[in-house]
């Protein structure tokens, strides 16, 4: 604020000399015809005496041809130009210093509306209680993913990758993962069933953490049928992935998320592949 304040001053001195140096370039002539005024004898003396010799360096004195006339005009139209060129310099000398201080009287408003900004974020954080703090900083782990793996026909599987991804704020621990798929020879999503969940002793083994934005995969298979790929398309067969996965965010809470997902001939024809189903017992 000190360098503002400065810089305030600076200003203000400028545009109170620029219009103290245009009048200081006109007084010459203001002085010459006060002379005149108050010696009338002298002006008259000087216009009967007779003229000196022209001089280049001195266009408008001592004219006496029409081209030095010219060359007089001229003369002064330059000297005019010159000193527009210096007051045009001055203004934007002016006009960059006024964008220089408006300049640093915004940073400081802008420093402090991000410093009450961030005390206001960090009020808020402190009125929530308990139990919101932890829900807001915890893991969140859930499906991100299912996408086909190609295997040969003759194999008679189909192989699924099912990839899970934290998008909480912190670790998520102790992870657990079950899932199963298989195939229905049902084309309508209304008449699929919500199927039950696996025991968890059934579980992958537990992956020691997943942090922050991190994904995990897995791959299922089952049985394939003939000529699965046509019957789906064809709306005959719908595949079904369904499972949980269980883990432990950094306040000791133990979470698990059930999910249930289709494959038929409507999802294949959106781009979907896969249509993830409610089933009424995701918790997250």
């Amino acid at each position: 604020m000190c360098v503002a304040a400065s810089g305030l001053a600076l200003l203000l001195c400028l545009f109170a000399f620029v219009p103290h140096h245009a009048a200081a370039q006109d007084a010459p002539g203001a002085e010459a015809a006060q002379s005149e005024q108050e010696n009338p004898g002298d002006s008259a003396e000087e216009a009967d005496a007779p003229p000196g010799p022209w001089d280049v360096s001195q266009p408008c004195k001592g004219v006496q041809h029409p081209y030095q006339a010219d060359l007089c005009q001229q003369w002064r139209a330059a000297e005019a130009s010159e000193r527009t060129a210096t007051l045009t310099r001055l203004l934007m000398i002016i006009g960059t210093l006024a964008t220089l201080l408006l300049l640093l009287l915004f940073v400081p408003v802008l420093m402090a509306a991000l410093a009450a900004r961030r005390a206001a974020q960090v009020k808020a954080q402190a009125l929530l209680p308990p139990r919101d703090r932890e829900n807001e900083l915890r893991a969140y782990v859930d499906i991100d993913t299912l996408e086909f793996i190609e295997t040969p026909e003759s194999d008679g599987v189909v192989k699924v990758k099912i990839t899970f991804r934290n998008s909480g704020q912190t670790p998520a621990l102790k992870i657990e993962t079950v899932a199963e798929m298989d195939i229905r020879d049902i084309s309508e999503e209304a008449l699929l069933p919500v199927v039950p969940l696996l025991e968890a002793a059934s579980a992958d083994p537990a992956r020691p953490r997943l942090g922050r934005d991190a994904t995990a995969t897995m791959i299922i298979q089952c049985d394939s049928t003939p000529k699965l790929a046509e019957r789906v398309t064809n709306g005959e067969s719908t595949i079904l992935v369904w499972g949980f996965v269980k883990y432990t965010d950094v306040f000791d809470r133990r979470h698990k998320t059930a999910f249930q997902s289709l494959c038929n001939a409507e999802t294949l024809e959106s781009g979907q592949i896969f249509k993830p189903m409610v089933r009424g017992d995701e918790d997250g």
